[in-house]
């Protein structure tokens, strides 16, 4: 009968001894413990060193390992992304299900770094892609917001508009408004409407009803 408790602890011991910081013990009843691999690609930048990364794998025994395979998962992708862990995982577990009978540890760590770079062609070529289309953003250089040019610019903004308010009320007076706002003082080249308009009709009748004797004393005072 085979004694799988005796299998376990001593592949555990043997790994502990070749991955002496990349193995942590999560559990012992049942075995369960985490492998960080370390791994790397090509760098993207032009004469960059090797991208460096790690991969963590936990393992989890079942009782009658390694009759049945260990169940496998990321604790930690690195460059990896979902998809590319998704077809690791079920590669390794085909390739355990090769391996049952023997314990496989080892082996599938080493098989996870042969994924890798067999992967590292295609991971290169997705991080070129992305840094393409980063390149491809443009830049805005523009000037930086301080509390002084905020409220240097606020102060000639309100300027411009209370004086572009001023001049649109001035715009808007009626010939009669300016008439009586220069108390009946109109000068030969006074203008009663804005300088945009050229011809101005005068309904003089409207002078001598709404006036009346205002106009006469302003006729008088001229005399």
């Amino acid at each position: 009968m085979t004694d799988y408790a005796e299998e376990q602890a001593g592949e555990l011991e043997a790994l502990e001894s070749i991955f002496v910081t990349e193995l942590e013990v999560v559990s012992h009843n049942p075995y369960t413990y985490i492998i960080s691999i370390p791994c790397e690609i090509q760098n993207v930048e032009a004469d960059g060193p090797p991208k460096e990364f790690t991969v963590g794998l936990k393992f989890k025994l079942p009782e009658e390992y390694p009759d049945v395979p260990p169940n496998i998962e990321f604790t930690e992708g690195g460059e990896l992304d979902a998809d590319l862990q998704k077809s690791i995982l079920i590669e390794l577990n085909k390739f355990a299900e090769n391996e049952v009978g023997c314990v496989m540890i080892f082996t599938l760590v080493t098989e996870l770094q042969e994924k890798v770079n067999e992967y590292a062609d295609s991971i290169y070529s997705k991080k070129m892609e992305e840094k393409e289309e980063i390149d491809k953003i443009p830049v805005f250089h523009g000037t930086i917001v301080t509390r002084e040019n905020f409220m240097e610019w606020q102060a000639k903004f309100l300027m411009e508009r209370d004086s572009k308010k001023v001049k649109v009320v001035l715009d808007k007076l009626t010939g009669r408004q300016i008439f009586m706002m220069k108390g009946g003082n109109i000068e030969l080249g006074d203008s009663l409407v804005g300088e945009d308009i050229e011809d101005v009709e005068v309904d003089e009748s409207l002078f001598n009803d709404e006036l009346g004797e205002e106009c006469l004393d302003v006729s008088d005072d001229s005399d």
